[in-house]
């Protein structure tokens, strides 16, 4: 009786140790796995045995039982790491330490190339109305009441009917859980956004002409087209402000882009400055109704602190720089000599 004790006590032991040793996971193999909310502790065992991983399933599976884990495991999407054992991997289940997956927002695209990014993003669950799920549960617990002014600002219909975020999600990069919904990431895009918003707001130039932190996101849309070089956004910022105070149309190309959408071909025409779009700033005068792409901290900052000057035109000069006019007769002198240069 003894030497069955004996036998049964070291298979036993045996058995576990099984489970601690390194699973046969080869050095550059990437081993990824999904466990839905209805997934059971069978079906989890079933997954590892599925890739060879272990070879004692129902061992395990009792073994999982007899530690009270079976109903412990969280949903979500693993990845094996090299050198784990099946007794690490079933803690960091019961943990839900989750694959991270991440997220870039790049400055200057649209709501619509994000969205499009979104959905080709890998293990990660889009639907169109995260965008306005993100938003709206975000402002519910909002005890600032600007913040909830940025919100009903942006409230509008678009030039298709439809409810406009464009420009309320920072660019950034944004760490996502393997399996998760969309809505949250957009979810820290958007406060992001605000929180930064809202401190330049509080900072801005006391004498910039904008009533609205919504005002001051669509200006840093255009400056985050128009120009790359953080000098040279500050003064087109201040180009921005002094066509506004002098009730001129801010005739700004990439406004119109925007207006155009998939009618762009590249190069604007004269028949495309013709355009019957709000978001035409040769055709009328103020801002667009809101901004025109997604922007970052820099954008922001340059919107809210411009550098002013005299200068009321200016002209690409084809290398990513500009040529800052304070007449319209310099102007039309910079664009004649860069077109020149073109030809």
């Amino acid at each position: 009786m003894i030497g069955v004790l004996v036998v049964s006590g070291c298979l036993g032991f045996e058995v576990y140790c099984w489970f601690y040793r390194p699973m046969p996971l080869q050095h550059n193999e990437s081993i990824v796995f999904r466990l839905d909310k209805s997934s059971s502790a069978r079906t989890f065992v079933g997954a590892l045995e599925s890739q060879h991983l272990i070879h004692a399933g129902r061992l395990f599976l009792g073994l999982i039982r007899l530690q009270g884990l079976s109903t412990r495991l969280k949903a979500g999407v693993y990845q094996m790491k090299s050198g784990e054992s099946a007794q690490q991997l079933l803690a960091r289940v019961v943990n839900g330490d989750v694959l991270k997956e991440s997220f870039r927002m790049i400055a200057g695209t649209t709501q619509q190339q994000i969205s499009t990014n979104l959905a080709q993003a890998p293990y990660l669950n889009y639907q169109i109305s995260d965008w306005l799920h993100a938003v709206t549960s975000s402002s519910k617990d909002d005890q600032q009441h600007d913040a909830m002014h940025l919100w009903k600002d942006a409230n509008i219909h678009g030039k298709d009917g439809n409810l406009v975020l464009e420009g309320l999600f920072l660019a950034d990069t944004y760490q996502y859980n393997a399996g998760s919904d969309a809505s949250g990431l957009l979810s820290q895009a958007y406060l992001q956004l605000r929180q930064h918003l809202l401190k330049a707001w509080q900072h801005r130039d006391p004498t910039l002409p904008y009533k609205s932190p919504y005002e001051l996101l669509i200006v840093a849309s255009i400056l985050e087209k128009e120009a790359a070089i953080a000098d040279e956004r500050r003064l087109i910022s201040g180009i921005i402000v002094n066509r506004l105070k002098h009730h001129m149309p801010l005739q700004m190309d990439p406004t119109v882009i925007y207006a155009l959408g998939s009618a762009y071909h590249g190069k604007l025409t004269h028949d495309d400055l013709q355009i019957d779009s709000p978001y035409n700033s040769y055709r009328y005068l103020g801002l667009p109704p809101t901004p025109i792409t997604t922007v970052g901290k820099n954008a922001i900052d340059a919107a809210s602190q411009p550098k002013m000057s005299n200068y009321l035109y200016f002209v690409a000069k084809g290398d990513g720089t500009h040529v800052f006019s304070e007449t319209y007769d310099q102007q039309r002198e910079a664009i004649e000599r860069y077109m020149r240069k073109k030809a």
